[in-house]
């Protein structure tokens, strides 16, 4: 049990950080478009009795409510991933009725609230929801200061407004972010939507992963929970066996698109040095092919993690494990790559798949802008499951 809870909570970080990745790529996409924006600062509607009345409604249902997510908009475009997102969020929250739509709704040039919960309304009336509740929110800025903006409306569904929300660059809750991209403008939403719906710690601890867990996981090419549960106990194998277990350490791919033959040298002295398993370089180049053209990192993981495997069982090397590396990096950018390895037994069965970026602590002390800096990192984590 402590391992499935460990895996689910190892699962929920790697997706966290995947999906950085994918917004940081979507972030560059809208930037590269130019940006629909709403930047004049107006002031929170008026909350009439009704309203409130609706308000406290909704949040007596708590975690029964069911909402449709519109597509959240994203510098004036629509964005499934980011709707997915809020989603998962909410549904964590313990949310357990969550539908997500596919027609979005066109707010045009409309700034004032009250004018773009009219048009809104007139839409779900044209466009009628299954649930109680439709959430639509956008995400706005500009070229030169990224994202500033946050504006949403929760309606119920007779298109009368339940809940509206304004934030600005101007305000603290963004001033305080520590960084403004869709992932944070994603959660800076749900926290200030799930008090109006009645979810909290207690619901968040009690909730269970759901519709839109199961989106996530397709999204993250995430291999089935029972080839993923093994792993820990093989690596605690593998850490037992210390110095008494040989590695052969093939040469990393770098770029994606080449193979460094000297890296193969490097990585073994630099793992035996640190005395982790005694690590011997491949003869033999090894270039695979596994895509990175998905925005998604955690996909390109596992699809380098699956190629691995595959050539693992076809090929039985002559030693206990077999490491394969992935490193992308930008000289004088370290914030722009990836580190991400492999290592299978001698059956050709995962042992290890991991991988870091520059929202990972480890990624960060190192801050790599050359593959000598992304084999510091790859040592620096093997060394934390093998110590």
């Amino acid at each position: 049990m402590k391992d499935r809870i460990e895996n689910r909570n190892t699962e929920r970080a790697v997706w966290s950080a995947g999906k950085k990745v994918v917004f940081g790529v979507l972030l560059s996409f809208v930037f590269g478009l130019g940006w629909a924006s709403a930047q004049q600062t107006l002031p929170q509607p008026r909350v009439s009795p009704e309203q409130q009345k609706r308000m406290e409604l909704m949040k007596s249902k708590g975690i029964e409510a069911s909402m449709t997510i519109l597509p959240v908009r994203l510098g004036g475009r629509p964005f499934d991933r980011v709707s997915e997102v809020v989603g998962m969020l909410l549904e964590q929250r313990g949310l357990q009725n969550i539908e997500l739509s596919k027609t979005a709704f066109d707010p045009g040039q409309e700034t004032d609230l009250t004018r773009l919960a009219g048009s809104l309304s007139d839409f779900i009336g044209k466009n009628p929801i299954t649930t109680e509740y439709a959430l639509y929110a956008e995400f706005n800025g500009s070229r030169e200061a990224g994202l500033n903006e946050i504006r949403a409306l929760a309606l119920d569904k007779t298109g009368a407004v339940v809940w509206t929300d304004h934030l600005t660059g101007q305000g603290t809750e963004i001033k305080n972010l520590q960084a403004r991209e869709p992932m944070t403008f994603s959660v800076l939403l749900v926290e200030r939507l799930s008090s109006k719906l009645g979810l909290n710690e207690t619901t968040a601890k009690a909730a269970q992963p759901g519709k839109m867990a199961a989106i996530m996981s397709e999204r993250s090419g995430l291999p089935p929970e029972s080839e993923r549960a093994p792993l820990p106990e093989r690596q605690k194998k593998m850490k037992e066996a210390g110095q008494k277990a040989t590695l052969l350490v093939y040469p990393a791919r770098v770029g994606g698109d080449s193979v460094n033959a000297a890296s193969a040298t490097e990585l073994a002295k630099m793992i035996n040095a640190a005395q982790l398993c005694k690590a011997i370089p491949a003869k033999n180049s090894l270039l695979l092919k596994a895509s990175q053209a998905d925005p998604n990192e955690q996909k390109t993981l596992w699809g380098l993690a699956r190629e691995f495997r595959d050539y693992a069982r076809k090929n039985p090397a002559d030693a206990d494990y077999v490491l394969y590396a992935d490193l992308v990096f930008t000289p004088g950018k370290w914030e722009q790559g990836f580190v991400h390895f492999v290592v299978c037994d001698r059956k050709g069965e995962w042992v290890i798949v991991d991988f870091q970026n520059s929202h990972h602590d480890d990624y960060q002390s190192i801050k790599p802008t050359s593959k000598e800096g992304c084999e510091q990192i790859l040592l620096k984590r093997l060394e934390g499951y093998l110590r």
